[in-house]
């Protein structure tokens, strides 16, 4: 009988105390809403630099917030040492440094012949252990694979040497190591790949072990084969001609996209389809609905030739003020070629990190005052929103409480038009659970640089007409986008090499392999692998 008795009482105390911590948080979160002021929330003001960098992560200017662009013979010097990439480049490698601080993992045999393609870094070289037959693999993943080994194979060849090494001593500065790449869309744990979840439930097993991703630089980096695409140095050059000869208030005021409309992750839906259903052309409203350049791409009449009837150029999205943005059954590419535009790139929650995704700073549509003025000046709800979050999360158990608890007055939703007899979906959450986890921080529109919309497009039409009528915001957004990845710099080639060094970096320090597992495996140099990429 006394131990029941015990029991019970502990568990009253228990919940007692529970109550407690919640009275107290609520009472500090009121008194932060309330009573503390603005300044002491929000130390990224522009009038205030130096507090918001007294923020910044140890030794590291907070990505984003240069003031200047950095000088053309800097962003192409492919040879900067890892000091001069991380003063150069601030956050650039924090994906890098994250994996790193995890620490070690065991990289093991891929027992399929699809799987991934298996190298070797040795005293500077980079050798081929095994790869996916050409026979088994497209025309395109062809490409991708070989892009990307080019790229690393630069990235090798321009490593710079130590000034106290001798110049007869083959690479001690090069680290040895083996490495998986994996060149599908899908990202694989413990291999290098194009992208990686954003929401964290699924960077862990079922069991709770927490999986490796290393995103990579896209393949368009080196080049991307397609007639309206290229390359992305060939598009940035494209893009800077067209950006320093239009003024954002002279780009055209509409919404584009084109894309295919069969790639979704079955997490999103149809995605692109209602896009193109809800306001492409024969679209209900489409005669009346100006703000809008939405098709699918038309492969009818190609001829072969790989190049839809109505495609744009990828830098001629730049002549438009808002690009919007879909990723397909993965990472988009097209992504990091609209960052380099002065132009407000509109996207559902990105599900798909790249290799510099995490510098994006969006503000949600749902936060978004259809009475607020267009001012450049920040306002404290963001910071406040961030902070009330932050502090009830450990007590907001279920999505609907943390969505009673954090509703704001946004923009109005409706469901979409999708022609036909067809019902208008019903609203889907937004954010929902997931998008909270993986953006936890609300930027302010004074600080952001994209627009993160609903996912079912409810609030599309809205957010472009608040865009509309808040045309210095919006020129705001457009122009940090342009001066954190052009200015800044963080697509540049100089960028990518740097990731590139600090990426194989960081592998080599935290795999384990069993030279034994690839002990069978006969080398063979990348430049003759290279050669039998392109011949039969």
């Amino acid at each position: 009988m006394g131990i029941p008795h015990m029991h019970h009482r502990s568990a009253r105390r228990t919940a007692r105390l529970r109550q407690i911590v919640v009275v107290c948080v609520i009472c500090l979160a009121i008194y932060c809403f309330l009573l503390v002021p603005d300044e002491s929330l929000d130390s990224s003001r522009s009038t205030n630099p130096e507090a918001y960098q007294s923020r910044a992560r140890p030794q590291q200017q907070r990505e984003g917030e240069r003031h200047h662009a950095l000088p053309p013979d800097l962003l192409s010097n492919r040879f900067l040492t890892e000091d001069q990439c991380r003063a150069s480049f601030p956050g650039l490698l924090e994906q890098v440094d994250n994996e790193v601080a995890k620490g070690p993992f065991k990289l093991e045999p891929s027992p399929s012949s699809l799987g991934p393609l298996f190298a070797r870094i040795r005293d500077g070289q980079l050798y081929i252990l095994s790869a996916a037959r050409k026979t088994d693999l497209s025309r395109d993943m062809l490409a991708h694979r070989s892009a990307t080994l080019h790229q690393i194979a630069n990235a090798l060849l321009t490593w710079p040497r130590p000034a106290s090494s001798l110049p007869s001593s083959p690479s001690p500065h090069i680290p040895d190591t083996i490495f998986a790449f994996n060149h599908h869309d899908d990202p694989l744990a413990t291999t290098f790949s194009y992208s990686r979840p954003a929401d964290p439930a699924l960077l862990v097993t079922p069991s709770g072990e927490v999986k490796r991703f290393f995103p990579i630089p896209h393949f368009g980096f080196y080049s991307w084969p397609l007639p309206f695409i290229g390359s992305l140095p060939r598009a940035a050059r494209a893009i800077s001609q067209i950006e320093s000869s239009l003024s954002f208030s002279d780009k055209i005021p509409r919404a584009v996209w084109r894309g295919t409309t069969w790639f979704n992750n079955p997490r999103a839906g149809r995605l692109r389809q209602n896009l193109v259903r809800a306001f492409g052309p024969g679209a209900p409203g489409a005669d009346t609905r100006k703000w809008a350049d939405i098709e699918a791409l038309d492969w009818s009449s190609t001829g072969g030739d790989r190049n839809a009837s109505n495609a744009l150029r990828i830098e001629d999205f730049c002549r438009y003020k808002y690009i919007i943005h879909t990723e397909g059954v993965t990472y988009s590419g097209r992504f990091q070629f609209h960052n380099l535009c002065a132009s407000v790139v509109l996207t559902p929650p990105v599900a798909w990190i790249q290799h510099v995704t995490h510098l994006l700073r969006p503000v949600f549509s749902y936060t978004l005052d259809p009475s607020a003025p267009d001012s450049l000046s920040s306002s404290p709800s963001s910071s406040r929103r961030n902070l009330l979050r932050s502090l009830l999360s450990p007590f907001l158990l279920s999505p609907k409480l943390e969505d009673k608890e954090t509703k704001t007055p946004g923009l109005p939703r409706r469901p979409v038009e999708l022609g036909g007899r067809e019902k208008p979906p019903p609203l889907s959450p937004y954010p929902a659970p997931w998008m909270r986890s993986a953006w936890q921080t609300e930027h302010d529109p004074s600080e952001a640089n994209i627009v993160f919309v609903a996912p079912d497009w409810s609030d599309l039409e809205a957010t472009v007409a608040w865009l509309e009528t808040h045309p210095r915001i919006a020129e705001s957004i457009a122009r940090r986008q342009r001066a954190l990845f052009e200015d800044g710099g963080y697509l540049s080639p100089a960028a990518e090499m740097c990731y590139w060094r600090g990426l194989i970096r960081g592998w080599s320090e935290i795999v384990r392999v069993d030279e034994g597992a690839f002990g069978d495996l006969e080398e063979v140099t990348w430049e003759e692998f290279s050669l039998k990429e392109i011949h039969k």
